[in-house]
């Protein structure tokens, strides 16, 4: 029994410190900045996709 605890903790302490590093990874390639850009750029192609000007008549 106190193995399978035991076996249960370092796979959770492993997988919280595979997250951890993802989140470091991610901070030090600057995925973090300017994290507006991407609302901006998806709201941008919407609006872009909805112009009535730019259908073809049919």
């Amino acid at each position: 029994m106190v193995e399978v605890t035991f076996v249960q903790f370092l796979v959770a302490l492993f997988m919280g410190l595979g997250g951890l590093s993802i989140f470091i990874w991610g901070v030090l390639s600057g995925m973090f900045t300017n994290v507006e850009e991407i609302k901006y750029r998806a709201y941008r192609a919407e609006v872009r996709d909805d112009d009535p000007r730019d259908a073809t008549a049919s």
